[in-house]
């Protein structure tokens, strides 16, 4: 018998539709942009969130840190944040603050970080700590703010945010256990099911965790209609 083959999950376009889900509400105030460009080489951000002139601050709690520039980097469930994933981003960071016509035309005050991981990064954070001389603080669950530097940095760790707060981000993931959570999510989505990014959402996270909606009671139709 050949082997059963392996479903590939792809995290990242589900994220990029999961992150414009989160900040829906103020849509109006940002530009996104999908693994954007940093030069004619293959250096990318995963996320690129631009705010819009005279948009004000971002009420969503993942956005409050927002300033114009916000890059964004994201880690696959099976994948984890390292100390040289900091300072990769943080130099991507930084060349794209360089990479313009004029000269400091994007202010370094205008930048944001935010790294997303579904692990603690326990290392990195040490090592933010005991070499950078950082201030790691809890804003509230799962959102940790990186005080002591120029550019303020946060990182998500999606397993401990609020599922009330933030139910798509904290649920993609391949790990689902609750029956309740995918009775939610299913819920959500049928009232957008016209939404193509809730859509993107719904069948990354059916396929990651398939089991688990086939046996919810009445989720096996929807699951296939869906996936």
């Amino acid at each position: 018998m050949e082997p059963k083959k392996k479903s590939v999950i792809y995290w990242h376009p589900a994220f990029f539709a999961n992150i414009q889900i989160e900040l829906k509400d103020e849509a109006d105030k940002l530009t996104f942009e999908n693994e954007h460009q940093l030069s004619k080489k293959p250096l990318q951000i995963d996320v690129l969130i631009i705010k819009k002139e005279k948009s004000g601050q971002i009420r969503k709690n993942i956005g409050r840190i927002f300033k114009k520039y916000n890059i964004i980097e994201y880690k696959s469930p099976d994948d984890s944040l390292s100390v040289d994933d900091f300072y990769k981003v943080y130099g991507y960071t930084c060349f794209y603050k360089s990479d313009v016509r004029y000269v400091d035309r994007i202010s370094a005050e205008e930048l944001t970080i935010t790294f997303v991981s579904e692990k603690y990064p326990r290392k990195m954070i040490e090592h933010l700590k005991k070499v950078k001389n950082y201030k790691i603080a809890e804003k509230e669950k799962g959102i940790y703010y990186v005080n002591g530097d120029l550019i303020p940095i946060q990182i998500l760790i999606t397993q401990r945010l609020s599922e009330e707060e933030n139910l798509w981000l904290k649920s993609l993931t391949n790990k689902l256990k609750e029956n309740i959570t995918a009775e939610k999510l299913i819920e959500n989505y049928m009232d957008h099911k016209d939404s193509s990014l809730h859509r993107s959402i719904i069948e990354t996270i059916m396929r990651a965790n398939q089991k688990l909606f086939e046996e919810v009671n009445g989720m096996s139709d929807i699951f296939m209609e869906i996936v």
